[in-house]
């Protein structure tokens, strides 16, 4: 008996939809998180208008302070703020002139085994030309690692894909999750001033090699940029007060965009029927 190649057609159709609809929900939610545990934590809470080489506090640094590689950058206050960040101490950093720091973490923080969340605001001073980077390093040059760039116009990018723009109005908040793909590397969704239910990234990006190993965080920036919270832990729940989709809100989106596919496929089938 000869199988109808049309009904092969169909069904070809709406395997694609599922598929790409799984694709979908592996980037959007979280893939695996241990329990909650704050990795890194910096706030800037120094005395208003001290450089950038004297500040060496915060949680699960290295020890000394950061590493001013040009320009130069001050503790100002007041401190920034987000309504789904988490509270905010201390105060932030300026750069009053263009240039770059950064500053290691007390030992590589890895994605292997659970996944790794990272967040920080920043803001663009008034009247200041946006223009800042945020660079996760690994420990060595050969192994890629994580560029979130904020250009003129607030347009923003996750290693050279876009992903969309931010305000530039008040502080935002970046937020990126590190997840071992289970196929090999890392994916790595970035998240822009996200609402009290995380959405889908605004930018994905999967990365060669082993698991994530970040050692350095690096920042650079225009004068008037700002740069405030950085935190780094195992959970969402560790660097922003943002909540997951419950699993029914999922099912109830799942269902929701299947049954456009499943409705059409139908009647697709039923107008070419052959008898």
């Amino acid at each position: 008996m000869k199988t109808n190649p049309i009904f092969h057609t169909a069904r070809r159709t709406t395997m694609y939809h599922l598929a790409a609809l799984l694709v979908f929900f592996l980037v959007l939610g979280p893939a695996r998180e241990s329990v909650a545990s704050i990795l890194a934590y910096e706030g800037f809470n120094y005395l208003p208008n001290t450089p950038l080489a004297t500040m060496a506090g915060g949680t699960g640094w290295a020890p000394g302070p950061w590493t001013q590689l040009s320009g130069g950058m001050v503790d100002q206050p007041p401190s920034l703020t987000y309504p789904t960040a988490l509270p905010s101490t201390g105060d932030a950093l300026l750069t009053q002139v263009g240039g770059g720091a950064s500053r290691n973490f007390a030992a590589p923080l890895s994605n292997s085994g659970s996944d790794l969340w990272i967040s920080f605001l920043e803001q663009n001073s008034v009247g200041a030309v946006p223009g800042a980077q945020v660079d996760i390093q690994q420990p060595t040059a050969v192994l890629p690692d994580i560029e979130v760039d904020k250009a003129t116009g607030n347009a923003v990018t996750l290693n050279g894909l876009p992903a969309g723009s931010v305000t530039g109005v008040g502080a935002d908040l970046f937020i990126l999750q590190l997840v071992q793909w289970s196929g090999g590397g890392t994916l790595v969704n970035l998240y822009l001033d996200p609402g009290l239910i995380l959405g889908p990234p605004n930018a994905s990006v999967l990365l060669s090699g082993p698991a994530f190993q970040a050692q350095d965080f690096y920042f650079q920036s225009n004068a008037g940029q700002e740069l405030d919270e950085i935190r780094v832990g195992t959970t969402l729940s560790d660097v922003a007060a943002v909540a997951v989709p419950e699993p029914a809100t999922v099912t109830l989106l799942a269902c929701a965009l299947l049954l456009p596919f499943a409705v059409k496929t139908r009647r697709w089938l039923r107008q070419h029927r052959v008898a």
